[in-house]
């Protein structure tokens, strides 16, 4: 960068793999150091892109009469804060205090210490709330013989609906599918970059200048993009393709096409739900989407009349596997369908179960963890009668799975594992601060609940305590309703009264907290598994005491035996949803392995 010299980096290229498709841009020169930071200017881990920065004699003062773009490119070095860089022959008269150039570079470590160049910044899309360089999906492409060229777009082709389409021209005579280059990027990148829809061209559309056209590119058809597409072989098949049509919104469906990686989420099971029951006069349960989440299977489910009518609160999120069953308990009101993807990463060897968290309808006004813990101990024991037990929970479920532990070992029971996740101990100080829920109004519930799912969607509305307070509580849930619809929150169809039960749950979590101090010491390890980063917006902020000094979380003082801590990336809520989730389960994993 001519900001800081005509080169700054360095490395010695010898023996080049065959394979192949960039060569690393190495170690900063004498007298130069080089960053790679995320957007809080942290240092970011071996494999982690991060945005280049560079330190050192070399760097210019500025942009000439340009102070604006000054500022904001060459900013205060927060890693040399008292350093000086002296005069230099490059550098006439010094530069003041030490100075970093965001260059806009995307760049990671590799396992050597070098660093390999990923792209621009500015070249970075975001979809559903992950930020996508689409030339690494394009790098990654290129590495397949197959192709003669690629390109990888985003495409909003409805509004508010943006997806990754990549466009293939294969080389001569070789027959591709979407199937073959779906699984050879999945072996490679996470599943939020590879592309939702593939379209195979014979030739790319090239400007006057001789570059790819992007904006002449075709839309992909409006299908599923299946490559083993299997139409409908009965009237009740046919009747699962219209419905899920209509609820994601997709023209053609194989049935062997899976809800969930079609755009399905754990907010549009209970829509499909109602409209099986509305059109085919079926009633089944949203655990059996999650079990069963193909047509095919589905309707297998149905045809055969399934038991749907189980009321036990446990919820077989992954029930398949040969290890003992890992259980964990869901956040304040979140139902815990929030966990399939925890589940998936946990492999289908290792069965996962979570629990409902509404017992209010099933058990009246609960106001006790310790009664929520009972009810659900056993739940899990009607499943698993005896020890050891795999125990987890999530923010506020982190205090249930606590109290189940406790209860299982005055029952005599071992409990193998506590993973507390990213929640605080029921300290003193938590209280002084939950007390006040209890003057929280239905207004302030359902903002809060409303900002829960905004930044769990990752979706923005305008739904403010202000604005909700001056109308009724029916007009309170009506106004709210609207605009979850209209984001796609929640199915068209929804009533105010779904919203209120979700309201409700969250709501009822959150008091059982304000009287809960264990009666005991727990008697065995804790381990605490905690988001590397702050969430500025999260509406379970008071019940994680981020300021705590206790890296524990107030935890060790709950244990007998020293607490065991693991920080994964991500924040409180990021950590269950892709890319995080995947190190959350592989920190798991070590601690099932006990």
């Amino acid at each position: 960068p001519t900001e800081n010299t005509t080169f700054s980096s360095w490395y010695l290229v010898e023996n080049v793999a065959s394979t192949a498709t960039t060569i690393p841009i190495g170690k900063a020169i004498a007298n130069t150091q080089i960053y790679l930071l995320d957007k809080n200017l942290q240092p970011v881990p071996i494999g982690v892109v991060g945005e280049l920065h560079i330190a050192g004699a070399g760097l210019a003062k500025g942009y000439l009469n340009r102070p604006e773009l000054t500022q904001e490119k060459f900013i205060p070095n927060p890693f040399e804060k008292d350093e000086v860089i002296p005069p230099t022959p490059l550098n006439k008269g010094g530069n003041g205090p030490s100075k970093l150039y965001k260059t806009g570079d995307l760049a990671r470590y590799l396992p050597d210490g070098n660093i390999e160049y990923v792209g621009r910044i500015d070249n970075q899309v975001k979809i559903r709330g992950f930020r996508i360089e689409l030339g690494e999906i394009e790098a990654v492409l290129s590495q397949n013989e197959a192709l003669q060229s690629s390109c990888v777009i985003v495409r909003e082709d409805n509004p508010g609906e943006k997806q990754l389409v990549a466009y293939i021209v294969p080389k001569l005579g070789v027959k591709l599918t979407s199937g073959d280059l779906r699984q050879f990027l999945s072996d490679k990148l996470p599943g939020y970059m590879v592309p939702g829809a593939f379209v195979l061209l014979e030739f790319f559309p090239l400007t006057a200048n001789g570059k790819i056209d992007r904006r002449a590119l075709k839309a992909p058809s409006n299908t599923s993009d299946s490559d083993r597409f299997i139409e409908a072989r009965n009237q009740l098949e046919l009747n699962l393709v219209q419905i899920w049509s209509k609820v994601l919104k997709i023209d053609k469906i194989s049935v062997q096409d899976n809800f969930f990686d079609l755009g399905g989420h754990s907010l549009l099971a209970p829509y499909l739900i109602t409209q099986i029951k509305e059109q085919l006069g079926k009633e089944i349960a949203v655990t059996t989407i999650f079990q069963n989440p193909t047509i095919e299977q589905l309707a297998t489910i149905i045809q055969t009349d399934a038991d749907s009518s189980n009321q036990s609160c446990l919820v077989p999120i992954q029930p398949q596997g040969s290890k003992p069953p890992f259980f964990c308990v869901p956040g304040a009101g979140g139902r815990p369908f929030y966990f399939y993807h925890l589940g998936r990463y946990l492999g289908k060897d290792q069965p996962f179960y979570s629990f409902e968290n509404d017992l209010y309808q099933q058990f009246g006004e609960i106001s006790r963890i310790e009664d929520i813990a009972s009810i659900y101990l056993q739940a899990m024991q009607d499943l698993q009668p005896q020890g050891p037990y795999f125990l987890g929970g999530h923010s506020y479920g982190g205090n249930v799975a606590f109290e189940m532990a406790q209860q299982l070992v005055n029952q005599g029971e071992q409990v193998a594992l506590l993973a507390i996740i990213d929640s605080s101990a029921p300290t003193y100080k938590d209280k002084q601060i939950l007390l006040d829920y209890i003057n929280w109004d239905h207004a302030r519930w359902l903002a809060e609940v409303s900002k829960g799912i905004e930044v769990y969607l990752d979706k923005t509305i305008d739904i403010s305590y202000e604005t909700l307070q001056v109308l009724t509580v029916e007009e309170q849930l009506k106004y709210a309703l609207n605009f979850f619809k209209l984001a796609n929150m929640l199915p068209p169809n929804a009533e105010t009264r779904q919203l209120e039960k979700i309201v409700q749950a969250y709501k009822t979590s959150c008091l059982c907290l304000i009287d809960y101090l264990p009666k005991q010491i727990y008697p065995g390890k804790i381990t605490i598994i905690r988001a590397g980063e702050e969430l500025a917006d999260d509406p379970n902020k008071d019940l994680i005491a981020r300021d705590c000094e206790d890296s524990s979380l107030g935890w060790s003082e709950f244990s007998t035996e020293p607490v065991e801590i693991h920080f994964v990336l991500g924040n409180h809520v990021s950590i269950m949803v892709e890319p995080h989730v995947q190190i959350l389960a592989e920190e798991l994993k070590v601690c099932l392995e006990i």
